[in-house]
């Protein structure tokens, strides 16, 4: 199934990554897994995003045929 994922990156961990960038594949390769599934669909049912830690959030994930609109306090995106 090929999906698509909209991650939040924490200003303070984006510096972080410069220095290590070997997280962002660690990062990466679990959102790849079911790791985050469950937890995700809850979160995306009541309208949440799922911080899953080290500044990381994951705002939502949906089947790539799905148009998605985003909006947030300061910018509104159709995907």
């Amino acid at each position: 199934m090929s999906t698509r994922t909209l991650i939040e990156i924490n200003h303070d961990f984006l510096h972080e990554l410069q220095g290590r960038p070997e997280l962002l594949a660690i990062i990466v390769s679990e959102l790849g897994t079911s790791m985050h599934n469950r937890p995700l669909n809850e979160m995306n049912e009541r309208g949440r995003a799922l911080d899953i830690g080290h500044g990381v959030t994951i705002v939502l994930q949906y089947h790539h045929t799905t148009e998605v609109a985003v909006a947030t306090k300061y910018v509104s995106v159709k995907l």
